[in-house]
């Protein structure tokens, strides 16, 4: 209770929106948050992506990028950890966005990390339901020749794999490194790009031109990758990204191909949760 009636903590912008569509404007929040689910254990379940580093003031002058997915159960204790983090560390007239300026995204990011961790449902079945909804989602029984039996399948390794990269490019923009961090967003992207396929096809080229093409065919020219609400925006960013790949970058279009793989790589679990529910008889 103490850290909430600080008038340090009660005068942040905390955002949360339901998707990754930006309706919340979570992006441009001290804190955000945004809807995601993540294939955990057989099930769908309920995550928030969680950002820091957004600046409301200036005309919205910087947007805030990804840390992590926490399940949706663990945000109250997510966001406890950090305003507490930052009450006890800050120096003397800090705000909360110099604070996380100063520690860093990875700082920021170890703060949670324990808090990403689902347990298995026989432990605790509350993670698999959402706050408002006692409904369980689950992906189905898939078939033989389907990854059957499979808890976590390669495209939740791939896709994982990939956020990982995407977070990699943070930390190398945070560094400096602005090429580096263009270069590991978009082959963030790429990989998606490939994890997806691989689990529609069975395999998929490695070559960057000949993802692309595949990519495009079969996902984007089909409207399988499409987003109910956004339409084919996020694969867009993917196209973008691969168009531009080789040339110059400053720390504003780094910065801006890292949020727009994040939103790739989204849109990827989302694509992939369809897929799954599709074979499943769903």
């Amino acid at each position: 209770q103490g850290v909430h009636e600080d008038g340090a903590v009660s005068n942040l912008h905390i955002k949360i929106s339901g998707c990754f569509n930006s309706c919340g404007q979570h992006h441009v929040a001290d804190i955000g948050f945004y809807g995601v689910s993540r294939n955990k254990n057989g099930y769908t379940v309920p995550h928030f992506q969680l950002l820091v580093g957004g600046q409301w003031e200036e005309n919205a002058g910087s947007y805030g990028l990804a840390i992590g997915a926490v399940p949706a159960k663990r945000v109250p204790e997510a966001l406890e950890r950090i305003t507490r983090r930052y009450l006890s560390e800050r120096t003397f007239g800090e705000s909360f966005g110099a604070f996380i300026k100063r520690i860093g995204k990875a700082e920021c990011k170890k703060m949670i990390e324990d808090l990403m961790h689902v347990p298995p449902h026989e432990e605790d079945p509350s993670f698999y339901v959402d706050w408002s909804d006692a409904r369980e989602f689950t992906i189905g029984d898939l078939g033989v020749g389907e990854c059957a039996g499979e808890v976590v399948s390669p495209v939740d390794f791939q896709l994982a794999a990939c956020e990982r990269e995407a977070f990699e490019a943070q930390l190398l923009l945070e560094a400096g490194q602005i090429e580096r961090a263009a270069q590991a967003a978009y082959a963030a992207m790429m990989h998606g790009a490939q994890a997806l396929l691989r689990f529609k096809l069975g395999s998929c080229p490695e070559e960057p031109e000949a993802v692309y093409q595949q990519f495009r065919e079969h996902f984007y020219d089909t409207q399988l990758f499409f987003d109910p609400f956004a339409q084919g925006k996020f694969a867009h960013y993917y196209f973008a990204a691969h168009r531009r790949n080789g040339a110059a970058h400053d720390a504003e279009s780094a910065r801006q191909q890292i949020e727009e793989a994040q939103l790739f790589l989204e849109a990827a679990h989302s694509c992939y949760a369809r897929m799954l529910s599709a074979r499943a008889g769903k």
